[in-house]
């Protein structure tokens, strides 16, 4: 067996969330679960927002595709990453 055969092969290394930086884009209405347990319904609390921007960030020495987002009825932005995120449809 040669040296260079016990190496793993690895592929170029994309940023974390790539694969669904194609499906969304700014202006998409998006969900994602939250961390906070509501103890009444005894489920993961979901948001809702606005995508506004995707941004790259460089976290740990990788890199990290963030969503900042417009949550509804919050006067502030969150930052959820990309891969959490799902698109919605729109709703009365």
């Amino acid at each position: 067996m040669k040296k260079d055969e016990k190496k793993f092969k690895t592929i170029k290394n994309e940023a974390l969330g790539a694969s669904k930086a194609d499906k969304l884009t700014p202006g998409d209405l998006v969900s994602w679960k939250t961390w906070k347990y509501n103890l009444e319904t005894e489920h993961f609390g979901e948001k809702e927002g606005l995508l506004v921007e995707i941004i790259e960030e460089t976290r740990l020495s990788n890199v990290v595709l963030i969503g900042k987002i417009l949550t509804f009825g919050a006067s502030e932005y969150d930052f959820v990453p990309l891969f959490s995120l799902t698109k919605i449809d729109k709703r009365n």
